[in-house]
């Protein structure tokens, strides 16, 4: 899906990220596992591309991948402002081809949770592996949706003077997380314009995650409970691995 509308407004929905502590929590873990030797980077599901650009503050030469153009678009205008060196893609994550390969490969804030099937993880994890470097690092997180209440249904309203949106979630089977937001954006004739996305993720286990990484080819290295060198206990929430190209 393009998220058109979204993502004119999606860094103000995201204004309380701070994507600079990612980054440092990326650089925590690279110092941990042995550094990457090449100060290259790709970022999957990059949206508007703020993780990548604050990885390209410390140093890396970032690419950012993502299915939305319009999303590619606000990345580019962004890393062109602040005169930051790397290049986006419009590309899906479970096929993509690079021109020459990265010493990194960063997917987070539930990128991987919009894959919605085992397949589709085996693929995006196949193609990261080619994306990479001998030794190359694969670093990415998975959302335990599972951990989330569900009632089955609920709704929530989000205002501010910019924009309105309605969320409307779903908890459906198959481990499957629907997210119906219906928004209204000013337009410059001071009226709103109405939109509607609808947003799916999948609840992913860990069993998932390493099987699909041994199958193609990644050693897993570790496995942390969000922005923490602890093992993930059973009510974490949101679970970083870290895993290194075989071969």
């Amino acid at each position: 899906m393009e998220y058109a509308a979204l993502a004119q407004i999606y860094d103000q929905i995201m204004a309380g990220v701070d994507y600079d502590d990612w980054a440092e929590y990326i650089s925590t873990l690279i110092d941990r596992h042995g550094g990457v030797a090449a100060k290259t980077a790709l970022d999957l599901a990059c949206g508007t591309g703020s993780t990548a650009l604050a990885l390209a503050r410390r140093g890396f030469d970032v690419t950012g991948l993502d299915l939305s153009s319009a999303m590619i678009a606000v990345a580019r205008s962004k890393a062109q402002k602040e005169g930051l060196r790397g290049g986006f893609m419009q590309a899906d994550m479970r096929e993509f081809t690079l021109s020459a390969a990265v010493g990194l490969v960063t997917a987070f804030q539930d990128g991987l949770n919009y894959l919605l099937s085992e397949e589709d993880i085996r693929r995006t994890f196949f193609s990261v592996h080619r994306a990479l470097s001998p030794g190359g690092l694969f670093i990415f997180d998975i959302n335990r949706i599972e951990k989330l209440p569900q009632p089955g249904s609920d709704v929530a309203c989000v205002e501010s003077e910019e924009f309105t949106l309605i969320f409307s979630t779903t908890f459906e089977q198959d481990n499957i997380w629907e997210i119906a937001v219906t928004g209204f954006v000013p337009t410059a004739g001071g009226l709103f314009e109405r939109f509607r996305e609808v947003h799916r993720e999948r609840a992913i286990s860990a069993s998932e995650v390493r099987a699909a990484l041994t199958m193609a080819r990644f050693i897993i290295l570790g496995e942390y409970a969000a922005f923490s060198l602890d093992p993930p206990g059973e009510a974490a929430r949101r679970i970083f691995y870290v895993a290194v190209k075989e071969g």
